[in-house]
């Protein structure tokens, strides 16, 4: 069984990663020092060489098959009052796939998979830099979050969804309300899902998300029927009390994607391996 809770998961979630993207280097760089150290910093470039960049035989047809841009907007709320509010962006490009968080602040920061250079950037737009590595596969890190909850609901436990009769249009689309209920602790946190099946994306061919689109999408299985080609449009959080925590919107969806979001010619770049 696919893992329907992927949604949630990348949507809500996939920001951890900027969040913590200086302790993510810094934790590189020590790993490599204390794993080679000083005498084998060379021979450890070298080994590592052999499987970067250009050397990175994985992904032998760079170029996506489908472009598609969604642009989302979360509100965070402290005691039922509005705290804050992000837009983030995901770009599937002809090369590869952009997440851009908080898009317009000044702090906008963007994490790319880029398959025709075989390289993640983490991108910094106010400072105009980016940061290069060798493009890091999530792809069995997220199968190994999916095979655990799988098993976990088919062994009676976990989390399902539960639908409701409550419809309404969100921001153009007709959505339906599903409840997110944990079996094993129903007083716990829950989420709202307004499901909407008119949105039609089939990014399947993609390398990094496209695979995993599962992530936006629900598993064809009898007990998700109501839910199937649907694609969450809102998603609200609670906390244990019932309160509002967080909600995330999907604004727009169009099938076309900006390609300069690729192009690094602006950004001075900074290769992580030149460190070692």
């Amino acid at each position: 069984m696919k893992h329907i809770l992927l949604a949630l998961i990348f949507l809500g979630h996939i920001n951890i990663v900027f969040a913590q993207r200086g302790a993510i280097r810094n934790q590189v760089e020590r790993n490599m020092e204390k794993k080679y150290g000083t005498e084998q910093r060379e021979k450890g470039r070298k080994e590592i060489e052999k499987v970067t960049y250009e050397n990175d035989t994985r992904y032998k047809d760079p170029n996506n098959k489908v472009q598609a841009t969604l642009s989302f907007e979360t509100t965070t709320f402290k005691k039922g009052a509005v705290k804050d509010k992000t837009r983030d962006k995901i770009v599937f490009g002809k090369v590869g796939e952009c997440i851009v968080m908080q898009e317009g602040d000044k702090n906008e920061t963007r994490f790319i998979y880029n398959y025709a250079d075989k390289a993640n950037y983490m991108v910094s737009v106010k400072d105009k830099t980016a940061m290069k590595m060798p493009l890091i596969n999530m792809k069995k890190m997220v199968e190994r979050m999916a095979k655990k909850e799988a098993e976990k609901m088919e062994e009676g436990t976990g989390a399902t969804w539960k639908a409701t009769d409550e419809r309404r249009e969100i921001n153009g689309y007709a959505c339906r309300k599903f409840i997110y209920v944990d079996q094993e602790d129903p007083g716990s946190v829950r989420f709202d899902a307004w499901v909407s099946k008119d949105i039609h994306l089939n990014l399947q061919d993609n390398y990094m998300f496209g695979a995993r689109l599962s992530a936006y999408k629900f598993p064809e299985s009898p007990e998700y029927k109501d839910m199937i080609d649907g694609f969450i449009v809102r998603s609200v959080l609670y906390d244990k009390k019932g309160n509002v925590e967080s909600q995330r919107d999907l604004l727009q969806f169009d099938k076309a994607a900006d390609e300069t979001y690729f192009d690094m010619s602006s950004f001075k770049v900074n290769d992580i391996l030149s460190g070692l």
